[in-house]
């Protein structure tokens, strides 16, 4: 009797064993084609299709070849709404692609104010040094935006009052 049970329990492992392993490769291959369609609708600027797929679980920290989050993607695009969106589902803010990189940069070198500031207020480090050593600020001032560049050096004044 206990022959016949470990004969069906080693059946049982040997057919569902391969199962499983195929179930864990189609897991991986659909996390990348969701990645995939994640980093195509922050590139087509599909805000419906950024809303449903990251709605549905989709990383929001995902990269593409070159490591760009869709949160750096949004940046370089420079559309705030995308921005928005993506930040509503607490992204890495200080995450670096492969030239080290963050979406603080990214807008930073581009220039554009609005994102920069609400990076900013959702924590992105301003101090932060790409691959060349370059701070957001000091990437502002090589592009030629002055107004990001006095953004991001003004610090807060802390006061104590007695």
């Amino acid at each position: 009797m206990k022959s016949i049970i470990i004969t069906i329990i080693a059946i049982s492992i040997a057919t569902f064993a391969p199962l499983k392993a195929m179930q864990a490769d189609n897991t991986n291959n659909n996390d990348f084609i969701v990645a995939e369609n994640l980093i195509e609708a922050v590139n087509d600027i599909d805000f419906i299709s950024l809303n449903v797929l990251l709605a549905e679980g989709a990383a929001v920290d995902t990269v593409d070849q070159a490591g760009n989050s869709p949160l750096m993607l949004a940046a370089k695009i420079g559309n705030p709404r995308m921005i928005e969106i993506i930040l509503a589902h607490n992204p890495d803010v200080n995450r670096r692609n492969d030239n080290g990189e963050t979406a603080l940069m990214i807008a930073s070198a581009n220039g554009i104010l609005s994102i920069v500031k609400d990076l900013k207020e959702n924590g992105a480090n301003p101090e932060l040094r790409n691959n060349d050593g370059f701070t957001s600020s000091q990437i502002a001032i090589r592009n030629g935006h002055a107004s990001v560049a006095q953004f991001l050096s003004q610090s807060e004044v802390v006061t104590f009052s007695r």
